[in-house]
């Protein structure tokens, strides 16, 4: 049972690993915020699009309003991802580098006690 279970496992690891999705050499899985940022983006610009052809009835226009919002939409939430991405790791650096200090510090005082 155990041997299925651990197959099972094996294979999912393959199949994940040789999904690559390549651009430009870099695999976009591994990008932090891409995914969000593409499907909010899609999202926002398919029901922006189909708002304003809903209203107007007009193709063009609708396609233009789609596509603007899906560009506005993925590049305002891929910065707003990116900045939020960026000062949490910043935090968790700091958390790292206190948590250091307190060991060394404690190892300190426990040699000098």
């Amino acid at each position: 049972m155990d041997n299925n279970i651990d197959a099972i496992v094996q294979n999912l690891d393959e199949e994940n690993e040789s999904k690559a999705v390549m651009l430009f050499g870099r695999d976009i899985r591994k990008i932090p915020c891409f995914k969000q940022s593409m499907l909010s983006g899609i999202y926002s610009g398919l029901a922006a699009g189909l708002g304003t052809f809903m209203f107007t009835s007009r193709a063009k226009l609708s396609t233009n309003v789609a596509l603007g919002s899906y560009m506005g939409v993925t590049v305002v939430y891929w910065c707003y991802c990116r900045y939020n991405y960026t000062m949490e790791k910043y935090e968790i650096r700091n958390l790292q580098n206190i948590i250091q200090q307190k060991s060394i510090n404690t190892e300190k005082n426990k040699g000098s006690v």
